[in-house]
């Protein structure tokens, strides 16, 4: 509302705004033709805009493509036109009322002027008189009497005007009765009659506070608060059409906006007459207070209330809104329990009708009001979200009836809420402000895994459910049993309060979401829990499946995998809140997959390691030291040796590694998904202290996986060292009977060792994909030279001149064998170890044997000084007093080693 016309009887209270004349020639020139006659000004204006509009036409429309948006920019257009319209509308209905106003008091004032002329021609006349001598010694009756007959008329006026007040406030209202468009002027009267009556009223109530026990007197000036009452009554009248008029017209589209407009002026006008009746009352109390006493002006100022127009709008708009989805969608949640389920489409549908009727707020109701009330911020937009919450709340009530789609749907529909409201200029929250999300914990196992689904009426476990089956889960879903951290919506305020300022508003998230998403998130443990139990009896009782290059594969783990990713999909579509809750989950039936494929392939409780050990040769001729088999994952090794077959083995190296790689693509999609990294981090404080001190709450399972890899490497090697002709064969080495022959001397052993690796070796590249192969061969070199070293230790009783260089060809002959599957710097590491122990069984003198026993030391530190005093007993040449003597030295020379490492 740029201008303000204020009601003809308030020109003392309501200052008038001129409108600016039209533009003279001296304020602008306009360049014309002689003898032409010179344009118009305003025609100047009109045909630069036209030429304006057609260049911006034309830069929009430069390129062919361009035309398909005619039909967006015209109704870009038509809408600016409308809002233009309706200031246009606003600010000539008050320019017109102001100048009617205006001729008005003009009329008055020349009646007045004329009224005053006849009346000094009568007082002349008589002072021409004879008698008019007399007049100036009775100059004071005169004064008393022209004094008391101005009261006696002023009071028959004001009387007058106070009996005829009931009949022009009738007259007023009966301007509304047949149509709301004049209710700026039905205010007007009314206002004008309030003013008019104010003193009146004002000398009444004081009266009737001088004269509280005189009976006469108020019964005298009961009849004239009837009259006044009658001006309150149609106040009260106006007041109901006036705020009918705003909750009828907010959403009633392109027809409501010119009655907005009407009422918003009503609005305008009455708060700035608030504004001057404040003023006025200020000034009222402080001359009162100079004076120090009480003013009959005091009371006046009590009927001087401001009635906060403004502020009644608002209320109105509040409350507008929930009445709005009440009567769209408030009939639709049915009660838990209830004969007929909620139907979530239907609520959504209701929902979308809902934002399009938001959307026409938003065009048409909106521009009626002042810019500075930033209504669709500051009030229509918070009430708006409070009723979504609200009603995600009343959602909330019936979720166990709803199932997962449902609830999927209605996450889905809130992230396209947001998006609206943000193209309508309102931050909505799409998730939590910290992204930290109330979720139930997945139930696991003592050993961490998830711990299996239920059994149907037979005893066996549920099949593996489809995606489709899971999103139409619906009654009787079991809860974790854990307990569901929950945010009370009483915690989160909405609204604004009643001031005129209101500062920025939280959009924030519904707290009743963090329901919905645990009732899913139970939902979706339970059906990975199903999953991975029959996951597990498919591993149990299919084979093995071979690819088509050969490899061998467990085909349960990628099925796993995809169910996992499908769920991850659908999660994805409620938005970060479920994608967060989902994140929990599968983290956790990761780890419980990893878990559970360890056991597997650790043969765990089938047999212990002293058995897989149990050949009586090697018992007697091969004891492998404490310092390197006693520890766990060397015995989990050597258990899955014993008790996993060799195939099944090397096929969980290719299932290891690959879920470990499909664990990084789920890290991935997950940040992805989530859109940061620092999400994943946060989530890990959920997670436990499984996942202390990781990047993210899935890395857990993935080192798991690439543990569970080396693992089946480790033990496939093993299972190859403990092949009990292998075994048999190591027992032989380095020995030799009290007559000087021995089978590994003359190369027989060694030959069948290697024919016999070979062998393996040839599965490994057979079953096992190129890529893991060289591990695992790396790994049964490693172990073939470790258990050579380990049978020199305990084996080799006399060395002889031949020894030495069958220790050489039993280097050479581990290179030819391993040759076509390492590389040649992974061999020359390994066999620099059986050197370095040749080089201490070749030494010529101690001191050669100190230095190669040194070199013993810094390659392989495990075997302490065991190797020193071996092969020093071994040697016949070098007498028992100098062996001491050396072995001191090597002792020495080990601790100085260890103390060098720590």
């Amino acid at each position: 509302m740029d201008g303000r016309e204020g009601a003809s009887g308030l020109e003392g209270v309501i200052g008038r705004h001129d409108s600016p004349g039209p533009s003279t020639s001296s304020d602008r020139t306009f360049p014309w033709t002689p003898g032409v006659n010179p344009p118009v000004p305003w025609q100047v204006d009109v045909d630069g805009a036209r030429e304006e509009a057609r260049r911006q036409v034309a830069q929009m429309l430069q390129r062919p493509e361009d035309l398909a948006r005619l039909p967006e920019l015209k109704e870009a257009v038509a809408a600016k036109l409308q809002r233009l319209d309706l200031v246009m509308t606003s600010q000539l209905e008050a320019a017109t009322d102001g100048t009617r106003v205006g001729l008005d008091g003009l009329q008055k004032a020349r009646g007045a002027v004329l009224r005053t002329r006849d009346n000094f021609s009568q007082i002349e006349a008589p002072s021409k008189g004879e008698k008019a001598g007399g007049l100036a010694d009775n100059h004071h009756l005169i004064r008393d009497l022209a004094v008391m007959r101005a009261n006696i008329s002023r009071t028959i006026r004001d009387a007058e005007a106070v009996v005829a007040l009931p009949e022009e406030a009738a007259r007023a209202i009966e301007l509304l009765d047949d149509d709301e468009q004049n209710l700026f002027e039905c205010w007007e009267r009314l206002s004008e009659l309030a003013q008019r009556a104010r003193p009146a009223r004002a000398a009444l109530e004081a009266a009737r506070r001088r004269a509280d026990n005189d009976t006469t007197t108020l019964s005298m000036t009961e009849p004239a608060a009837a009259q006044f009452a009658a001006i309150d009554d149609a106040m009260d009248r106006f007041e109901t059409t006036l705020w009918r008029s705003v909750r009828g017209s907010l959403f009633a589209g392109r027809g409501g906006s010119a009655a907005l407009a009407r009422a918003m002026r009503v609005v305008e006008e009455q708060e700035a007459l608030d504004e001057l009746l404040v003023e006025k009352v200020e000034k009222v109390r402080e001359r009162a207070v100079r004076k120090n006493k009480a003013s009959e002006e005091l009371v006046d100022s009590i009927i001087m209330v401001s009635k906060h127009y403004k502020r009644q709008v608002l209320r109105e708009i509040r409350e507008a809104v929930p009445e709005r989805f009440e009567m769209t969608v408030g009939s639709l949640v049915t009660d838990p329990g209830g004969e007929e389920a909620t139907n979530v489409p239907v609520v959504i549908e209701n929902l979308d009708v809902l934002m399009q009727q938001l959307t026409e707020l938003y065009d048409y109701a909106v521009p009626a009001f002042p810019t500075k009330y930033k209504i669709f911020e500051l009030v229509v937009a918070p009430a708006w979200h409070k009723q979504i919450c609200l009603f995600i709340d009343r959602l909330v009530e019936v979720a166990r009836d709803l199932s997962n789609a449902d609830i999927i749907a209605v996450l889905n529909w809130y992230q396209s809420y947001a998006a609206q409201m943000d193209a309508l200029g309102v931050e909505v929250e799409t998730e939590p402000s910290e992204s930290e999300v109330a979720v139930g914990t997945p139930v696991h196992d003592k050993n961490g895994g998830l711990q299996p689904g239920g059994k149907n009426e037979k005893g066996e476990s549920p099949s593996v459910l489809s995606i489709e089956s899971f999103l139409s889960s619906t009654h009787g879903a079991v809860m974790t049993t854990n307990k569901i951290d929950k945010i009370s919506s009483d915690e989160v305020e909405y609204t604004i309060s009643d001031d005129e300022e209101g500062g920025d508003v939280q959009m924030t998230y519904p707290v009743g979401f963090y329901e919905l998403v645990n009732i899913y998130t139970s939902r979706m443990t339970k059906t990975v829990q199903t999953w991975s139990a029959n996951l597990r009896r498919m591993t149990t009782t299919q084979p093995l499946k071979p690819a088509e290059d050969g490899t061998l594969w467990t085909a349960s783990d990628v099925e796993f995998f995809r169910l996992l990713n499908e769920q991850l999909e659908v999660a994805m579509s409620g938005g970060k809140i479920l994608v967060s809750a989902a994140a929990m989950v599968i983290s956790s039936a990761l780890s419980g997959f990893a878990s559970e494929q360890y056991k597997r392939l650790s043969g765990e409780g089938v047999s212990s390691t002293n058995a897989a050990l149990a050949s009586p040769s090697f018992s007697r001729h091969f004891r492998t030291t404490s310092n390197v088999i006693e520890n766990a994952a060397e015995r989990a090794v050597m258990t899955a040796a014993k008790n996993v077959d060799y195939n099944v083995l090397l096929a969980g190296v290719n299932d290891a590694s690959r879920c470990h790689r499909l664990a990084l693509e789920m890290e991935s999609s997950l940040v992805d998904a989530l859109q940061s990294s620092d999400a994943m981090k946060r989530l890990v404080k959920k997670a436990g202290a499984a996942a202390t001190g990781k990047s993210s709450v899935v890395r857990p399972a993935i080192d798991m996986f690439l543990a569970n890899t080396e693992h089946c490497a480790a033990a496939a090697a093993a299972a190859v060292t403990s092949d009990p002709s292998v075994i048999s064969l190591f027992g032989q080495m380095y020995a030799v009977d009290k007559g000087g022959t021995s089978p590994w001397l003359e190369g027989e052993v060694t030959e069948t060792l290697v024919a016999t690796v070979l062998d393996y070796l040839g599965d490994v590249v057979q079953f096992v994909t190129r890529d893991l192969a060289s591990m695992v061969n790396e790994a049964v070199f490693n172990r073939v030279v470790k258990h050579m070293i380990e049978a020199c230790m305990k084996q080799l009783q006399t060395i002889r001149p031949e020894t030495v260089g069958r220790m050489e060809e039993d280097e050479n002959a581990l290179r030819e064998c391993f040759e076509d599957f390492l590389p040649s710097n992974r061999l020359d590491l390994g066999l620099q170890r059986l050197a370095d122990v040749r080089d201490l069984a070749a030494a010529d003198d101690t001191e050669s044997f100190v230095l190669a026993y040194g070199l013993v030391v810094q390659s392989m530190p495990e075997l302490g000084i065991e190797p020193a005093e071996r092969l020093l007993a071994a040697r016949e040449d070098i007498p028992r007093a100098t062996q001491r003597e050396v072995l001191e030295e090597c002792r020495e020379l080990l601790s100085n080693q260890m103390a060098i490492r720590k």
